[in-house]
């Protein structure tokens, strides 16, 4: 077995270890406010795409490739949470939003140098896949860095910034599928998991801008909630949350998804209107569908790969 392969997760253990003497504690803060859904949410893509390329190549998976590139996702991710930090520090200031960087116990100098780290880390990890994937990763780096960052700052305009978001997702599928198909994934990958990803996405994301109504409304971001006002967005989100899930079987093309997806869509339209609004509800009905989707596509992969 080549040693390679091990060199950026002794890199990671080494780095940890370094900077949590350098700066006691920051590790510990850092996993606890380092949006433990949203990264879970990211890891499913990347695992979707190892699971389509196993089914359409019929090859055996590597779980050590698979591994290192679960740790690329993962870094990238929070590489791209510490950048919309320090770019959004003004509005979560207003909207009382906590942070890392707003908690008055690290420098911006600081929370920008873990970043820098977690952004070497995602590139190395992907680096010993192949350039292909290195690619893909740094393309991931690009797109979440003109989402958050100026000029670009393309989360100020809706609904660009949603779609930005579900093409992240999109980007980390493409990623899990590169590793069975490296000549042409972005060509290749197949066109109904492209809309089973992107579509419900882009419906069902605007509920993560909720909680910045106030930093948002006074900071010239454009969201569904400040374009149509607290009240009316939170009917249309509901409404937009439930839309994501109803087309789900229309996508698969299954109308027998209907009796899960009812169910969970109704559940998530009434959690996104209860107050106070609690997105980690509207995530747990979403782990519900993904363990579901995981037992239906291992039983009858000919539904997503059709």
């Amino acid at each position: 077995m080549k040693f390679y392969p091990f060199v950026p997760i002794i890199l990671t253990i080494i780095g940890s270890i370094v900077i949590g003497k350098k700066e006691p504690g920051i590790i510990k803060n850092w996993l606890s406010g380092s949006r433990p859904f949203i990264s879970v949410h990211y890891l499913f893509p990347t695992l979707f795409g190892v699971f389509l390329g196993i089914h359409i190549f019929q090859a055996p998976v590597s779980y050590l490739d698979t591994l290192l590139l679960v740790c690329a996702i993962f870094f990238s991710f929070q590489t791209s949470v510490i950048n919309n930090d320090i770019n959004d520090l003004r509005t979560d200031q207003i909207s009382d939003k906590r942070s890392l960087i707003n908690s008055d116990s690290y420098s911006i100098s600081h929370y920008r140098n873990l970043g820098v780290y977690f952004f070497l880390l995602s590139l190395l990890f992907a680096l010993v896949l192949g350039y292909r994937i290195l690619l893909i990763v740094l393309l991931g780096h690009i797109l979440h860095f003109a989402y958050s960052s100026k000029p670009f700052r393309f989360k100020r305009f809706f609904p660009l910034s949603i779609l930005m978001l579900a093409l992240g997702a999109l980007l980390a599928a493409i990623a899990g599928y590169a590793l069975f198909e490296s000549s042409k994934p972005f060509l290749s990958f197949p066109p109904k998991a492209a809309l089973f990803i992107v579509v419900p996405l882009f419906l069902a994301l605007n509920f993560r801008d909720l909680a910045d109504y106030q930093g948002d409304r006074k900071t010239d971001v454009t969201t569904l909630f400040t374009l149509f006002g607290i009240k009316t967005g939170r009917y249309i989100n509901a409404f937009l949350v439930l839309m994501s899930y109803l087309l789900i079987p229309l996508i698969l093309q299954s109308p027998l998804f209907f009796i899960a997806v009812i169910p969970l869509g109704v559940s998530s339209f009434y959690f996104c209107l209860k107050e106070p609004f609690k997105e980690k509800y509207i995530f747990y009905i979403y782990f519900i569908l993904i363990a579901i989707l995981v037992i239906i596509f291992n039983l009858n992969p000919k539904i997503i790969i059709g």
